[in-house]
């Protein structure tokens, strides 16, 4: 995997695909069956307000049910195009009109992002209904007069409150739009509570991940250098008793005397550099890590180390974390696949570095147990990178990604 894409799949991972949902779209096919079943055989609808008007019950089905399939992509337009022929008077409703306008109006309220467009739904939709209950009233008991063509004093002198059947259904219209919405504002605010507590959760948890990371770098401290510093005094007996014994013998400990001080000497200063958020610096080269490689050969364990790509001159904290997860890729490769080949490969760029360990699976590795795995994810994670292990084609595959500082950032 070339090192350019691999961001781009970690991040299309947790991608979330928007748009149209697919239930939405099974509940609209629904509803519109429903309707044109009315509409066509059952209780057909039309308008008083035209002669032949077999079409206006299927387009009422059309209009008042298909946006449904966008409440939630596009709830205030759905909203809007679903109620823009309330204000026709018809002679019959649909079975699924009221069902229909708790689940657009409820969708504004749960899914719109803006106040003010939630509010010019509402009120559209309010006026449009009430629009047309009057005009239902007027046709049926010629109360008000709407006709355009009427002069404006007559209308003013016929216009008389409407019957209380009409306020009735009109004050059962306007609950069901301002109930169904307020519900969703309740909700959308609930929600919204919710994804709060869940980030206070998170960084509280990720306080907590940071703290025992640092606990395992104390560990680390003694676990490390103080062995190395044991190893120091070891030699430095050895090279006493040479001095006194035989005093051209004494070069060699002496010389390994030197080389552990060097060696717990960048351990300590890299320790001490996470610990401190970088005031000390780590020797930005491979030294390290050839060391690894080296020391974990002479131990046993088999292994091929391959450096692609440039490495940075500084990132102290990266080339802590790079040698941590190298020298633990060894380690368990050692424990669990005694006696084969890992090979390691570390492949630099300049949005991060790759380091992948694999080696042949003898079915011991049992991913997630021990404290080796979730360490290493740790300080990937630290990092803003990410961390795999699994068993891939007969292979334990260890893989982190460990981003550049701006990279992980963005």
């Amino acid at each position: 995997m070339a090192i350019s894409s691999y961001p781009r799949l970690m991040k299309n991972r947790g991608g979330v695909t928007g748009g149209v949902r697919r239930s939405d779209v099974l509940v609209t096919g629904v509803f519109l069956t429903v309707s044109l079943l009315q509409v066509f055989w059952i209780q057909p609808i039309r308008s008083p307000w035209f002669s032949n008007s077999s079409w206006i019950g299927p387009l009422f089905a059309v209009v008042s049910v298909l946006p449904l399939a966008w409440r939630r992509a596009r709830p205030v337009m759905a909203a809007v195009v679903g109620s823009c022929l309330w204000w026709i008077p018809t002679d019959a409703f649909l079975f699924v009109g009221y069902v229909c306008t708790v689940l657009l109006f409820f969708s504004v309220g749960r899914w719109s992002t803006s106040l003010r467009r939630g509010y010019v739904a509402c009120v559209w939709a309010l006026t449009t209904g009430t629009f047309g209950f009057l005009a239902i009233e007027r046709e049926e008991n010629r109360l008000v007069q709407l006709v355009l063509d009427i002069d404006v004093q007559q209308q003013v002198a016929e216009l008389r409150v409407p019957g209380a059947e009409a306020l009735l259904g009109i004050l059962g219209f306007w609950l069901v739009v301002l109930g169904s919405y307020s519900v969703g504002r309740f909700v959308a605010a609930q929600d919204r509570e919710a994804g709060r507590r869940i980030v206070v959760e998170r960084e509280t948890v990720r306080r907590d991940a940071v703290e025992e990371e640092r606990g395992r770098i104390v560990r680390e401290l003694h676990d490390v250098v103080g062995h190395e510093v044991t190893l120091m005094s070891i030699q430095s007996e050895a090279a006493a008793q040479a001095l006194d014994l035989a005093p051209d013998r004494a070069a060699g400990p002496i010389r390994a005397v030197r080389e552990t001080a060097h060696r717990a000497s960048r351990e300590l200063r890299a320790i001490l550099d996470l610990l401190g958020d970088g005031e000390l610096a780590v020797a930005p080269d491979g030294r390290g890590l050839a060391e690894l490689a080296d020391r974990a050969a002479r131990l046993g364990i088999a292994n091929r180390l391959l450096v692609k790509g440039e490495p940075w001159a500084d990132h102290p904290q990266h080339w802590l974390a790079l040698n941590r997860i190298v020298q633990e890729c060894l380690t368990n490769a050692g424990k669990h696949a005694s006696g084969e080949k890992v090979d390691v490969a570390v492949e630099w760029s300049d949005e991060g570095v790759l380091v992948r360990a694999t080696n042949p699976s003898c079915g011991k590795e049992t991913i997630g147990t021990g404290h080796g795995l979730p360490g290493m994810a740790e300080r990937a994670r630290l990092l803003g990178g990410t961390f795999d292990a699994a068993h891939v084609d007969g292979r334990f595959e260890v893989t982190a990604w460990l981003p550049a500082i701006g990279q992980a950032q963005q």
